[in-house]
């Protein structure tokens, strides 16, 4: 027993929020062991040197304190990963495992803001980074969980968290991301910020972490082999690598049957393709190849843009770029008045202009189409860079027609399969665990 404090400390060698403190008791030194995002240790010295006050000597105090007394080393790990408070005497003779003050985290936690759960825990992150490695640590309890903390920035100095499971993520991405992080000198005001320190994409709206404010899905995340890092004052969680089928798969799917969650998910992808391709077909097959149509067709939509002075690519760029500001305008309106006059107003001005022959009832139903399968996709950040992708492939469609929408969506897709986060492509599906062969 008299290794025990040692042992214990290389078993958590790579936990930046464990501690081991030497306290005064009984004019007796013993150890304090535990995570302080799970241990307000401040107040529960406090509370130990109140009970040592009534106890005869230090077996009374830790009789006093705890009914686990004395146990093996196996159970001491257990309990620290559990958020308890473990007291070992100097010897290493005696040990107690207690309960302690526990820090506050559900205080700060609020309902998510940005993604909607559904049959799922309702809490989110917030901006304490202590709370939200404990959150992490009270829903994940395993010694394998690693948590590396930084300091970052020139001027403002602010926290930073690196969470991963150890035998999950490959070491080359933990080496690489960790000499990314130390290399950080300029300061991180923005998550774009730190999103640079990972490799520039010049002109890419595509980021390389995911953001989640719910730790049901960083979670998952780290049980899939990625890492988590959480900013100080950032209430989410900074998932990285980013990859395609984070816009497809979110682990709420689980909640529902297979057959459920396999059509929740092909509506997402059917989502994407329409977002990109919709206002392309109908500007192609409208002003530059209307030959593919029926005949009967032909004559309704020939029949709909009767009267209408704008060519088919101007009065869909038109409709498109008003409704992108409409739906940015949604989002920087209070949210008491937001939606209600953004509503309206899209509603009236829809009306206004089919009313005024300036776009044809058709083109108002394709862009309805368009914005309801922008939103089917996961995380505001893949539904904007998805809205701005479709306008290649728009400009492309007018100039030529049906060749265009393939040779842009084509394009597209070898654009995304061409970028990579630390040599990891954004399309895989998998991250290789570690030890695992490609």
């Amino acid at each position: 027993m008299r290794h025990i404090v040692k042992e214990i400390k290389t078993k958590f060698s790579n936990h930046d929020d464990f501690f081991v403190e030497e306290e005064l008791v009984q004019e007796s030194a013993i150890y304090l062991i535990g995570f302080n995002t799970l241990v307000d240790l401040t107040k529960s010295k406090l509370y130990i040197q109140q009970m040592a006050a009534s106890s005869t000597s230090l077996k009374a105090l830790l009789t006093n304190l705890s009914d686990q007394i004395n146990v093996d080393t196996e159970q001491l790990i257990k309990a620290v990963l559990e958020g308890k408070l473990i007291i070992v005497s100097k010897d290493g003779e005696e040990n107690a495992v207690i309960d302690p003050i526990a820090p506050n985290l559900s205080s700060s936690i609020e309902e998510p803001k940005n993604e909607s759960p559904i049959q799922a825990s309702m809490d989110a992150f917030g901006e304490d980074i202590s709370i939200n490695v404990g959150m992490i640590r009270k829903r994940l309890c395993t010694e394998r969980l690693c948590h590396v903390s930084y300091q970052v920035g020139e001027l403002e100095k602010r926290k930073l968290s690196m969470l991963y499971i150890e035998g999950r993520v490959p070491n080359s991405i933990i080496e690489k991301v960790n000499q990314q992080l130390h290399q950080i000198k300029s300061d991180i005001e923005t998550i774009d910020d730190l999103n640079k320190q990972f490799g520039r994409r010049r002109f890419s709206p595509v980021s390389h972490l995911f953001t989640s404010e719910l730790p049901i899905q960083a979670i998952h995340s780290l049980k899939k082999n990625r890492v988590v890092i959480f900013l100080d004052a950032c209430p989410f969680a900074l998932i990285f690598p980013n990859l395609l089928s984070d816009m497809i798969i979110s682990i709420n799917d689980r909640n529902f049957p297979f057959i459920l969650s396999f059509m929740i998910r092909i509506f997402r992808v059917i989502g994407v393709v329409a977002t990109l391709l919709l206002p392309a077909l109908y500007v192609s097959l409208v002003s530059v190849n209307p030959e593919v149509f029926r005949t009967d067709l032909a004559l309704f939509v020939a029949k709909s843009r009767e009267g209408i002075p704008l060519s088919a690519f101007l009065e869909t760029i038109a409709m498109v770029v008003i409704v992108d500001l409409i739906l940015e305008a949604i989002v920087r309106l209070p949210k008491s008045v937001g939606p209600t006059i953004t509503m309206v107003g899209g509603i009236i001005l829809g009306q206004a202009m089919v009313e005024a022959k300036l776009v044809s009832n058709l083109l108002v139903i394709v862009i309805t189409a368009v914005v309801i399968a922008s939103s089917a996709v996961i995380g505001v950040q893949n539904s904007l860079y998805i809205r701005l992708l479709k306008y290649p492939i728009l400009i492309l469609a007018s100039l030529f027609g049906i060749l265009g929408v393939c040779t842009g969506f084509t394009f597209t897709i070898i654009y995304l399969a061409s970028l990579t986060s630390n040599d990891i492509p954004y399309t895989t599906f998998r991250i290789e665990q570690k030890g695992e062969t490609k």
